[in-house]
């Protein structure tokens, strides 16, 4: 579930000085067609240049992502010069993003990059989870995303889901699909019934979202249909991309380890049929701190682990099985 998506970053060599009146006029302006929610008026600021480069489609995905993921945009703080550009933070209401800006000497921008802050090391409340957790499906799964490091898994720059993991399933032929793969009903995944890890409270749960088709998403409702289960721990457990209209459990229910949820779906910020899994100290997906998740018991292969957290490219599966 990937947070933030990048405008293309273009510099021509015909830039304004930095610290022109035009940089902080167009700044002023960005954020006023972007709190309006105009992708067309950010998209007529660029230049023929950048407007080959990025269509209107993409500007609109990435304002609808920034949206729905950061709210407001409450202004700028400039940080430095670099070269024919100015970097400066983004200020939005649910986080910053470093903000790299160049202008042509029209006035239009002809480069344009945001990324993350650098922020300290979120400090959870807990490390890992305490409460027995099985694991959520039946059958041999693929951890594409799992572990520590960044080359394991991608979501380990992100405050709440660093822990993530995401599982597919894979066919004989090592695709995740068989056929022409454009429909969801060509992934091994799509379907597959969903469990709950352990007894918890259902404190969250979002239904009618529709599944994307494969390789489309839909940065609008980041987790898709999922469910938010709450341990007698204070442990919060994310599923995300339930398939939609198959979740079986409402919130305020309390759910017995094992017990069916709903099926692997492919709605929300995702691109294939995949459940996408974490654990965080609190509710809120933006402020609370993903914590590392142990299952008891896993079978990596053909080799029993115990008190294991799955790492990038583990086949795994329930013992019983």
């Amino acid at each position: 579930m990937q947070r933030i998506i990048c405008i293309l970053f273009l510099v021509i060599s015909t830039t304004l000085s930095a610290q022109s009146e035009a940089y902080k006029t167009s700044l002023e302006t960005f954020k006023k067609h972007y709190n309006d929610g105009n992708a067309q008026s950010i998209f007529d600021m660029m230049n023929t240049s950048m407007q080959q480069q990025i269509s209107l489609e993409i500007v609109e995905r990435i304002v609808s992502t920034f949206s729905s993921q950061l709210g407001i945009l409450n202004g700028f703080e400039f940080q430095r010069e670099e070269g024919p550009t100015e970097v400066h933070t983004a200020k939005f209401e649910k986080g910053d993003q470093n903000m790299t800006i160049s202008l042509d000497n029209a006035g239009k921008i002809s480069g344009l990059l945001f990324t993350p802050t650098e922020v300290p090391e979120a400090i959870p409340k807990f490390e890992r989870n305490t409460t027995s957790l099985i694991l959520p499906f039946k059958g041999e799964w693929f951890t594409v995303w799992g572990g520590d490091t960044k080359a394991q898994n991608y979501h380990v720059i992100d405050r709440g889901q660093r822990r993530a993991f995401d599982f597919l399933v894979l066919g004989k032929n090592r695709k995740t699909y068989e056929r022409s793969g454009t429909r969801n009903e060509d992934y091994f995944a799509f379907g597959k019934p969903l469990y709950a890890v352990c007894d918890a409270e259902v404190m969250q749960v979002i239904d009618g979202v529709e599944d994307n088709k494969p390789g489309d998403m839909n940065p609008k409702q980041m987790t898709g249909n999922s469910v938010v289960l709450k341990t007698a721990n204070n442990e919060y457990i994310f599923y995300a991309h339930f398939e939609n209209s198959t979740i079986k459990v409402k919130e305020g229910d309390f759910v017995k380890q094992g017990q069916y949820l709903g099926n692997c779906g492919n709605s929300g910020n995702s691109t294939e049929p995949h459940l996408h899994l974490h654990i965080q100290d609190g509710p809120d997906l933006y402020a609370d701190v993903g914590v590392k998740c142990y299952f008891d018991q896993v079978m990596v292969g053909d080799e029993l682990r115990t008190d294991y957290s799955p790492v990038r490219l583990d086949k795994i599966s329930r013992p019983e099985e």
